[in-house]
């Protein structure tokens, strides 16, 4: 379990939150991730264990980048007996107000979470006034106390992100989450479908329903949920 604490701006233009307690159980397939060499478990183990605060995950919307998020704070209570505090924000009007980073600063959260965070992203020459509370916090409070600023983004590329925030030394990694190939699309059906007892051949047709050559993870996941069992599997 993870506790997540969700910033939002009220009404009255007043920063509020909502306390969630979420369950990491999403299992996460290294062929899911093929831009992970080490695999997945390496990847958060060395993440956690790194001086930089920051982690920036970009690509496309449904390739895995929240599920990817999730298991990060799953291992961080994991590794701390109890639940991670999260600090978590999606939207741009939240990202103004001085007091979500004074809660950030003061409070006892493990992490910051930011999703669809590309206004947050974007250089400063680009007129981005947003960055520079991050890039503050980013090697003082976090850097000391090992606390983790992670970004999600839908920009495609790092050079559309701001030269300070990805430098090393502050930035862990900026991890391009991608579609899969048919063959990687392929391997992950195989794994998940002998998981699940589910027949590959239904899942596979059921993927091919989409014409292009590559597949966002949220696609597979959904061909493998509308497969039949495999009764050969389920028989054994």
């Amino acid at each position: 379990m993870f506790t997540l604490k969700w910033q939002s701006i009220d009404s009255n233009g007043s920063l509020s939150n909502v306390s969630i307690q979420e369950l990491a159980n999403d299992v996460l397939l290294d062929q899911a991730y093929p831009e992970i060499p080490e695999g997945v478990q390496p990847f958060v183990a060395d993440y956690l264990n790194s001086d930089e605060a920051v982690l920036i995950l970009y690509g496309p919307p449904g390739t895995g980048k929240t599920r990817l998020i999730r298991a990060i704070l799953g291992e961080m209570s994991r590794r701390k007996g109890d639940n991670a505090l999260v600090l978590y924000a999606a939207d741009k009007a939240t990202m103004k107000s001085d007091q979500v980073f004074i809660e950030f600063i003061t409070g006892s959260n493990e992490a910051f979470v930011i999703e669809d965070a590309d206004h947050l992203l974007r250089s400063r020459t680009d007129g981005n006034d947003d960055l520079f509370r991050f890039l503050t916090i980013a090697d003082g409070v976090a850097r000391a106390q090992g606390r983790k600023i992670i970004f999600s983004t839908n920009l495609p590329h790092v050079r559309d992100m701001d030269d300070a925030l990805v430098r090393p030394g502050r930035c862990f990694a900026q991890l391009h989450v991608r579609h899969l190939t048919t063959e990687e699309s392929l391997r992950v059906i195989e794994v998940l479908c002998e998981r699940q007892s589910r027949s590959v051949s239904d899942a596979v047709d059921l993927l091919g329903k989409h014409s292009s050559k590559s597949h966002s993870l949220a696609e597979v996941y959904k061909s493998v949920a509308g497969a039949g069992s495999d009764k050969g599997a389920a028989s054994q």
